[in-house]
């Protein structure tokens, strides 16, 4: 079970980091639900509140420029405040912010954007569109999974971190994940445990394709026969694909070697099929990425004689749907196996207007052969660390559209500025995608345009 809030203080007490119980009142809020009030003129971020509510917290981390505190009671709760639906929340790390509506939620998600491309970058959206919705649980169909095995309690636990710490969750169901994959939380707890390697098992990684649930499971140490007939008979009850994977990604192997169909999903309305792997990165929320995949041709107004250039294109997500309507496509991706990945999904699909080809888009050139050639729009879809060097190249293109889908604001902005403040680019639309209900994460889609 979670721990209780008298169990943390009853750390504190043992840490020797007890301080006064105060009283304040949460004046506003961040993206990863952390409540600012201020003592003394020094901020202090108290997790798990919200902006207005009055609580109780002792202080247990003292900084230069703010402390953090432990909350002990909310005195007068804001009415945007609901009952969290997950029992371990507060203690998983998985979520943030269950405490809070989702549509509150998604305010906040548009406040710290704006806020963030004004600070950082500089720049303000000619227009800030409603933000992209769908389901808020049992949304996540990619998962990792944290596994071990504790001798003092001769359990296994399963889940994800606690927050702030390096333990595994005690936990056995999770209301974010596709149920698919959390109905599988403790009967993998039970299975680990009969195993003479429940040691010797760190993690899960979880995959829900349409066609099949993908498990593979990292073996620190080669399972025993009998091992292996507990995960074959795991594998009989429960409609899984298990692997196993004692080393690097290139290691893993099927429990069960019998051919089986590729894991896939479908991207609506555009009616085609992605083949992926279970290790692949896919966007975590189906019916969000199909939004988003929509929403993205519908702001590049993509012609049929339009050259369209796809930086970090991953498996094809975007680049497939471009070109059913566009003249070419061009997708650029540094991970050479989810290129084979998508020239193989582009030939599944019929494509003949798209190539594809591995480049480090973290090592930039003017010498890049795609930088030589004539591009009317450009997608960018990068990681947390954003897409500066090839923003810091696209004067040699000059396309006249840059869609751009962000998953750190801070990033974003830096690079909104270039396109904007060097470049000479309009920022003309920006949307929060909600691509991570009820944590702290953020996506967001912005549209750049060249004046006429």
């Amino acid at each position: 079970m979670p721990r209780l809030m008298s169990d943390v203080i009853a750390e504190c007490i043992k840490e020797n980091i007890m301080t006064e119980l105060k009283e304040a009142l949460i004046t506003d809020v961040s993206l990863d639900g952390r409540g600012v009030a201020s003592e003394n003129g020094k901020k202090v971020f108290i997790p798990f509140t919200l902006t207005g509510e009055r609580v109780s917290y002792r202080a247990n981390k003292k900084k230069k420029k703010f402390n953090e505190a432990q909350l002990i009671e909310i005195i007068e709760p804001s009415v945007e405040r609901v009952e969290a639906q997950c029992p371990y929340f507060t203690v998983c790390g998985g979520c943030a912010i269950q405490h809070i509506t989702p549509e509150m939620q998604l305010a906040l998600r548009e406040k710290s954007v704006l806020d963030t491309l004004t600070r950082i970058g500089q720049v303000n959206a000619e227009e800030v569109m409603p933000a992209l919705t769908d389901k808020v649980w049992g949304y996540r169909r990619r998962a990792r999974l944290g596994v071990k095995y504790v001798a003092k309690k001769d359990a296994v636990l399963v889940g994800f971190r606690e927050k702030n710490a390096p333990y595994i969750t005690q936990m056995s169901s999770c209301e974010v994940l596709d149920p698919k994959i959390a109905e599988l939380i403790q009967p993998f707890a039970e299975l680990i445990y009969q195993l003479s390697i429940r040691d010797k098992i760190p993690q899960l990684e979880c995959s829900v394709a349409e066609n099949a649930t993908s498990i593979v499971m990292r073996v620190l140490e080669t399972p025993s026969k009998a091992d292996l007939e507990y995960l074959h008979a795991f594998q009989q009850q429960w409609p899984i694909r298990l692997l196993l994977q004692p080393a690097g990604l290139k290691s893993i192997y099927p429990l069960d070697a019998t051919p089986v169909e590729p894991l896939y999903f479908t991207l609506q309305p555009f009616n085609l099929r992605l083949q992926f792997t279970p290790t692949d990165f896919i966007q975590i929320h189906a019916g969000i990425n199909n939004k988003m995949v929509i929403q993205a041709l519908e702001w590049l107004q993509v012609t049929a004689t339009d050259r369209v250039l796809d930086l970090f294109c991953g498996l094809g997500n975007f680049s497939l749907p471009l070109a059913q309507i566009a003249d070419e496509v061009l997708g650029i991706e540094g991970d050479a196996a989810l290129i084979q990945r998508a020239k193989d999904n582009a030939s599944l699909n019929k494509l003949g207007n798209i190539r594809f080809q591995k480049e480090d888009l973290f090592e930039v050139s003017a010498s890049n052969n795609w930088l030589a050639q004539q591009w009317d729009l450009v997608l960018i879809d990068p990681p947390r660390s954003g897409a500066k060097e090839v923003v810091d190249q696209l004067h040699l293109i000059s396309p006249k559209k840059v869609l751009y889908v962000s998953c750190h604001p801070a990033s974003l902005a830096r690079d909104a500025d270039a396109l904007v403040n060097k470049l000479g680019y309009r920022m003309t639309r920006v949307c929060v995608i909600n691509m991570f209900p009820h944590t702290g994460h953020v996506e967001t889609m912005a549209l750049f345009e060249k004046p006429a």
